[in-house]
């Protein structure tokens, strides 16, 4: 019987239990055992993974496996998902039923401040483990494959025999989310206790609390009370709950661009490479990491991107690093456009400096005038990193090469594009125009490497008639909207001369810091559109 053979009942997604009342009668004994279990309490089968179900039912775990295809699955994880989505659905129906008493109860919980922090606990997770009472095994398995469809590595169980296993195998910066309705004692639990040796952050969600448990959790969150009582009213509220904190996650993702399989929240393949130096290099390589875009939508485009300010190339890869995933997030919506991308190394970080030294230091040291002139390499090296990227065939037409950066790399993607005139177009975003604005350079304004190395309207002549969108953030206070204009009005006279005024785009966010917003990466990819090219 495959999946969508029959349509699915009006109110369910996948209409599960339906095709399993369906099947009953062309089912062998020991899947009838099977379907008479899920029939009789679905939640069990939501809460369960397959070899504790199948010791439930007393059957083998391939006979659970050969159900779950005869039935229209491919395995039991497809049919878990189907039996939650029908719950998710049977609330949905309920609450056109008690559509203002849900609504209050959805407000209350979007409300708390609290929600909002176990929200950025979940996220920030390196594993989450959901442990429920049976009662919310629904409400944990809907939030388990909520938090899946953002890359956090999330699982659910509501037996409380597996759980210290399952917390021996946390790693640090793992969260570990109770939930129940009522005032189930889990602290006395071997798991808990276990979970607590591996330093796992405990949030606690409940109706009715605990006292212990309230003191010692890190984070709780209160459960409102459902319409109704008993299993069906903390059903309720139990998926309601899986439903607000998966919208929370949701926002703190912050995904941008088009829909597709790179997320900046999980690990993408790259592969690094040298590309080969020059005398703007003092003939040493130039590292970078070559990633190619998604099959489906590879448009044979090529973007070379450069980080923030310390940031190793490494970092503009998904995941990134906790406290900075501006670049994934921008890297993850140019792959999944379709524009493969190099992040080349920059001078004085990563793999370009020797290994003690301290970025910053390293660049004052620079700006004073002491070893390589990372300003100048910054310009100088261009013509090098597009001659290497179309002898290996990273591109094969300069038409179809792009630079993008953010902050410090902004600066790099500007300096990049005014150096070798074959770079198609460039995006920068949050712009460092002048050094001295980063405090630890705010000293050196009269040194003449910073006079001659920052951006200034000497760059207009050769930037003018290539596209070039300049994004800045209203509220940005280290690459402030006014520093940021006056670089754009320093290099306008040099389009006008051109007539190519319109190519030169300069736009301020509202209510933007320099931080990710995903209006930089609506901005960039259309401009990649129009000047790139469509698929190949």
């Amino acid at each position: 019987m495959a999946l969508l053979d029959k349509p699915p009942t009006p109110g369910t997604r996948t209409a599960a239990l339906d095709r399993i009342r369906a099947a009953l009668p062309d089912l062998a004994p020991a899947e009838r055992r099977v379907a008479d279990r899920i029939l009789e309490d679905p939640s069990q089968a939501i809460a369960l993974s397959i070899s504790e179900f199948a010791e439930l039912v007393g059957v083998a775990q391939p006979t659970v496996s050969r159900f779950c295809r005869n039935v229209g699955f491919p395995g039991y994880a497809a049919l878990r998902l189907g039996v939650a989505n029908d719950f998710a659905a049977d609330s949905h129906n309920a609450r056109e039923v008690t559509g203002d008493a849900l609504g209050g109860l959805a407000d209350r919980l979007r409300s708390d401040s609290n929600l909002k922090l176990a929200a950025q606990a979940l996220r920030a997770a390196r594993q989450v483990e959901i442990w429920t009472t049976a009662q919310l095994g629904s409400a944990g398995a809907a939030l388990a494959a909520g938090l899946a469809e953002f890359s956090a590595r999330a699982a659910h169980s509501a037996v409380p025999a597996h759980w210290p296993t399952r917390a021996r195998g946390l790693e640090p910066g793992s969260v570990v989310v109770l939930l129940t309705y009522d005032g189930t004692e889990f602290g006395a639990d071997p798991g808990l206790e276990a979970a607590r040796a591996a330093g796992a952050k405990l949030v606690y969600i409940a109706a009715l609390p605990a006292r212990p448990l309230l003191k010692s959790a890190d984070i709780s969150v209160p459960l409102p009370e459902g319409p109704g009582s008993g299993l069906a009213g903390a059903e309720l509220v139990g998926l309601l709950l899986a439903e607000t904190m998966t919208e929370a996650v949701r926002e703190l993702s912050a995904l941008a661009g088009p829909p597709g399989p790179v997320s900046p929240w999980r690990a993408w393949p790259a592969q690094t490479i040298f590309l080969p130096g020059g005398p703007a290099t003092g003939g040493e390589p130039i590292p970078a990491i070559h990633i190619t875009a998604p099959a489906s939508v590879r448009r044979q485009t090529l973007v070379l991107f450069y980080n923030g300010f310390t940031a190793p190339k490494e970092q503009g890869l998904p995941p990134g690093v906790p406290n900075n995933r501006v670049s994934p997030h921008i890297v993850a919506s140019l792959l999944n456009a379709g524009h493969d991308v190099l992040i080349p190394e920059m001078p004085g970080h990563g793999d370009r400096k020797r290994a003690w030294e301290q970025v910053a230091v390293a660049h004052r040291d620079s700006f004073t005038g002491r070893g390589a002139d990372y300003l100048a390499m910054a310009r100088d090296e261009s013509s090098l990193i597009v001659d290497a990227v179309l002898a290996q065939g990273l591109v094969t037409d300069p038409a179809r090469l792009a630079v993008v950066g953010q902050s410090w790399g902004g600066f790099h993607a500007i300096a990049k594009l005014a150096a070798d005139p074959r770079i198609r177009c460039g995006v920068s975003i949050m712009p460092v125009c002048d050094v001295t604005l980063l405090p630890d350079f705010a000293d050196l304004g009269d040194r003449p490497r910073v006079r001659s190395g920052n951006l200034g309207p000497d760059l207009g002549a050769g930037l003018a008639a290539r596209p070039l969108l300049i994004i800045a953030g209203s509220r940005d206070t280290l690459c402030t909207p006014e520093h940021i204009a006056a670089f754009v009005s320093g290099i306008a006279p040099a389009y006008a001369a051109a007539g190519a005024s319109d190519l030169l785009q300069h736009v301020v966010l509202d209510d933007a810091g320099h931080e990710f917003d995903a209006r930089q990466v609506d901005g960039a990819l259309m401009l990649l559109d129009q000047y790139l090219g469509s698929n190949a």
